[in-house]
């Protein structure tokens, strides 16, 4: 039950990426310099790299969680880049910017609690491990 709940927040943090990513390249996000033409290759990407992952856990592989911990670090350092974007560069509306960086804080409130229910799920595997080993 818990390794379902650590697989079904790294979908949380895929899909909320795909999104940041998605609104990311629309006109009215108004990044200079930036274009729409990268979102399929970064999304092909970001679904390959979060997969492998997750499917290796739904097969139970328990060190997939590290690889998992570590795709959602590098997609939580896209996501604070995003933000510092938004702050410095964006010509978008204070509504939008505001929109845009409080997603981007929900995101990493969530990505946040995804280490925390993986933390979870490796202490108590340990103590499971220790029981088993030394008979308590």
């Amino acid at each position: 039950m818990r390794d379902r709940n650590v697989i079904s927040w790294a979908v949380v943090s895929l899909v909320g990426f795909l999104v940041i990513n998605f609104l990311m390249g629309l006109s009215f996000v108004k990044i200079p310099g930036t274009t729409g033409g990268d979102f399929g290759k970064s999304t092909l990407i970001a679904v390959i790299l979060y997969a492998i992952p997750i499917i290796l856990a739904a097969l139970d592989w328990k060190p997939s969680f590290y690889l998992m911990g570590l795709v959602i670090v590098i997609y939580s350092l896209g996501v604070i880049g995003m933000i510092i974007n938004m702050v410095t560069l964006s010509h978008a509306t204070l509504v939008i910017r505001a929109v845009m960086i409080l997603f981007g804080a929900g995101l990493l409130v969530a990505n946040c609690y995804w280490l925390v229910l993986a933390l979870r799920l490796r202490k108590a595997e340990r103590d499971a491990r220790d029981r088993r080993r030394f008979g308590n």
